[in-house]
């Protein structure tokens, strides 16, 4: 399996760090090969390029090692596809069967945005793999219009369950409701419209608190973002504390009342499903797969995206609703506990793993370009 470095913060290195704690009682054994990381912005155009070139040896080596049947790429839009289209092509001239499995909320628009060259690259690379696993069915119905070849499989995203439900600080209305978000902070994922939410609140003189959590991002860093909460008057109810990871995360979760996912994109999101896991009701944004996941008005609140006056009002209703906030909280608890179970994912993928590995291989003619001294490819 290959995917972003295993202390990366962010849902694809959630998701690849479960699968390789998975148990798959004995079946399969997964080894991991970091991808690399930049060395900064100003890293000369040579100096990526040969770092790349490593990276495609490093997994050319793993798998020949190994004699590895089965390739698992973790990926999104933008460069890190067509990186993974390169490690595929070299993992499959290497004798393994390979999954892409797409991650990122803005796959789609990274596609109708990209011209006619691009998309028939797009389309050849997901109807190249041998699987391609998407995170929801509106996901999985997508891709297929992109690539009608191409051989999609829906698993959703999985979480951990903490033990019990945590403590609900604001349920008697006798705190101040808090509320959080775990995300990066991009413009994206609509944390100025979150803000923007949040003056209006505190206009109205309601009692409440947020923290962000989360790498600093297009909407502001640690400097930037606290200069904007405090010139929108909001210094001592919004917080922005970071990156949060393991035990800190599960303090903050812990410690909230509410979730709230104001993104104007999303794919399926990890963090909304360890809200739920924790038993946090959710106000979100009717985007991607979050309708398929939080039904309005039992696990949380829809809203429509870079709408902060509705995602205000949201916030309100669950304010002021100690009662339907204890209801949505046993709501989202249920769930996460009869959806998203790490056993659930851990099935998926050995059904999946084994389905590949049931078809005899075959050898095929290589591509026009094939890479120098490689094995024949060989397809499921």
């Amino acid at each position: 399996m290959a995917g972003p470095p295993r202390d990366a913060v962010g849902g694809m290195a959630t998701v690849a760090n479960q699968i390789l704690d998975l148990d798959f009682q004995g079946r399969f054994r997964i080894e991991y090969v970091p991808n690399t990381t930049s060395s900064g912005s100003a890293e000369p155009r040579i100096a990526k390029v040969m770092r790349h070139r490593r990276q495609l040896q490093r997994l050319r080596d793993a798998i020949r090692a190994v004699g590895a049947p089965i390739v698992h790429l973790h990926t999104c839009s933008g460069f890190s596809f067509f990186r993974s289209a390169a490690d595929m092509l070299t993992a499959q001239r290497s004798g393994a069967r390979v999954i892409l499995h797409m991650h990122g909320a803005a796959f789609d628009e990274f596609y109708s945005d990209s011209n006619a060259v691009v998309r028939q690259l797009i389309a050849r690379s997901l109807a190249r793999a041998d699987a391609v696993v998407a995170l929801s069915r509106q996901w999985g119905d997508q891709l297929r219009a992109m690539a009608p070849l191409a051989r999609v499989h829906v698993i959703e995203n999985a979480v951990a369950l903490p033990p019990r439900l945590p403590r609900q600080p604001g349920a008697t209305g006798s705190e101040a409701v808090r509320f959080a978000l775990l995300a990066r902070m991009d413009i994206w994922k609509g944390v100025d419209d979150l803000l923007s939410a949040c003056k209006r609140l505190r206009d109205d003189g309601v009692a409440f608190e947020v923290t962000l959590a989360g790498p600093a991002g297009t909407a502001g860093d640690e400097r930037t973002l606290s200069a904007t909460i405090a010139a929108l008057g909001l210094a001592g109810v919004v917080h922005y504390v970071g990156p949060v990871q393991g035990e800190e995360k599960v303090r903050l979760l812990s410690a909230s009342d509410v979730y709230v996912q104001p993104s104007h994109h999303e794919g399926m999101p990890i963090s909304l499903l360890e809200a739920l896991a924790f038993g946090l009701p959710v106000v979100a944004t009717r985007v991607g797969a979050v309708p398929e996941v939080v039904t309005d008005g039992r696990e949380g609140l829809l809203v429509p995206r870079q709408s902060p006056e509705e995602l205000a009002r949201a916030m309100r209703h669950l304010l002021d609703n100690a009662l339907l906030r204890r209801q949505m909280s046993t709501a989202a608890r249920n769930l996460a506990r009869q959806r998203f179970t790490l056993t659930r994912l851990a099935g998926n993928l050995t059904a999946l793993y084994q389905n590949l590995l049931a078809v005899p291989a075959r050898v095929v003619v290589h591509s026009r370009f094939p890479l120098r001294g490689a094995a024949p490819r060989r397809l499921v």
